[in-house]
């Protein structure tokens, strides 16, 4: 019975190894993201807004407030153009602001 838990184990760990290979780049990709948005931001946008998800090229950011939401749609084609140039492996074809919860 050992043997065929260890078996198990082996099996699951394999399985694993494989899928954190796979998203290897994925990680990649949402690093060099974050690392871009936080420095094409000036600190008190910043500190009240972050990245909530990339999908089917949309970022959506969460605002902390109605006047950072304000703000961020103000310099949104700016800012999409810039993370478009810098990023060019994310492919952002539009950011949406949201309010965060």
């Amino acid at each position: 019975m050992d043997q065929a838990r260890t078996s198990d184990a082996q099996k699951m760990g394999e399985l694993l190894c494989g899928f954190v290979d796979r998203l290897a780049p994925v990680h990649a990709q949402y690093d060099s993201l974050t690392q871009v948005w936080e420095n094409l931001l000036p600190g008190a946008l910043r500190d009240h807004c972050r990245i909530g998800s990339l999908g089917n090229g949309c970022l959506k950011i969460l605002a902390d407030g109605s006047s950072y939401m304000f703000e961020l749609q103000l310099c949104k084609a700016v800012l999409l153009r810039e993370l478009q140039r810098l990023c060019p492996s994310a492919k952002i074809r539009r950011i949406d602001v949201v309010m965060a919860r």
